[in-house]
């Protein structure tokens, strides 16, 4: 201070003090004026967000477990009906089976051929070969063509009843009662199914290669044999059946439809019996429509 004293008169400093002080406010305001300017910058910016993450999810549909003779349409419908209806169907998911009318014995009809050639097929590997091609011939045309004079030929060729009874012992059945005539064996749903596990699962009793042989002959069912077990499922999903029809005098017509059906992750097997039936067309409806029923019940 002396120094500037000595430098300059008092007026001089006075101006000096009022310039300094001008100076310092400017910068003050200019600094205010930047931080407003900042602040005004950073809240038009949208703030950064942390990237969503998706997630996935992934569910595994599992089958309702369900009866479906116990259905509110299938019992209506069944209560409506003048036939004699017998029915079983095994839930291969759940490994429950369910029961209609059990204990009934009705004639099997052309069903049997399935039966038939599920024996030929455990005898021919017995004796360490495969089938001859007159043998798959035959098969194929009692299958598929359901031919009543093929089916007899192979039902002599596997040794008629004492080899069908022997072979159905194998398999498990406890309720069928055996007939020196194809045609006229008397069984039930439940035994049926116990062929079909035989034919569709697998078993020490029948290979792959045989399983897979005698489904391919039943997912091949001719015009007349698409009726029954078919009804229902979609056309994308594979089923095996083999129908059964005959008329009978007294009592009116056998109509029958067992096999498979699998179709996403639901598979299941089901025999449908109906006896005293006034005409074909009446069984076959039955028969139809009981099948549809059961895909509505079952369906995934």
């Amino acid at each position: 201070m002396a120094y500037l004293l000595k430098s300059y008169g008092h007026e001089e400093l006075l101006h000096y003090d009022r310039e300094m002080r001008v100076i310092g406010t400017a910068i003050i305001g200019a600094v205010i004026a930047i931080v407003i300017a900042i602040v005004g910058v950073l809240s038009s910016v949208s703030p950064v967000r942390a990237p969503v993450m998706h997630l996935r999810v992934t569910t595994t549909t599992t089958p309702v477990d369900v009866n479906p003779f116990t259905s509110a349409p299938l019992a209506g419908y069944l209560r409506g009906r003048v036939n004699l209806v017998t029915a079983a169907v095994y839930d291969v998911t759940s490994g429950k089976t369910y029961l209609y009318n059990p204990g009934v014995h009705e004639v099997t009809a052309s069903m049997v051929k399935i039966d038939i050639l599920a024996a030929l097929l455990h005898e021919v590997q017995g004796e360490h070969r495969g089938l001859s091609a007159m043998e798959s011939l035959l098969a194929s045309k009692m299958v598929i063509g359901s031919n009543n004079r093929d089916a007899t030929k192979l039902w002599n060729e596997v040794g008629q009843l004492p080899a069908m009874t022997a072979f159905h012992q194998v398999v498990g059945y406890h309720q069928t009662i055996m007939s020196w005539s194809w045609g006229e064996i008397e069984t039930t749903p439940l035994d049926e199914l116990a062929l079909l596990k035989v034919i569709t699962l697998p078993n020490a009793i029948l290979t792959d290669a045989s399983r897979a042989y005698e489904e391919s002959l039943m997912q091949s069912p001719g015009l007349s044999e698409r009726f029954g077990l078919g009804d229902g499922p979609p056309a994308t999903a594979t089923i095996g059946l083999k129908d059964g029809y005959f008329p009978e005098k007294k009592t009116g017509w056998q109509i029958n439809s067992a096999g498979y059906v699998r179709f996403s992750s639901r598979f299941y097997l089901a025999a449908i019996m109906t006896a005293d039936n006034p005409n074909e067309t009446y069984g076959i409806n039955t028969v139809d429509s009981v099948a549809e029923m059961i895909w509505g019940s079952l369906r995934p």
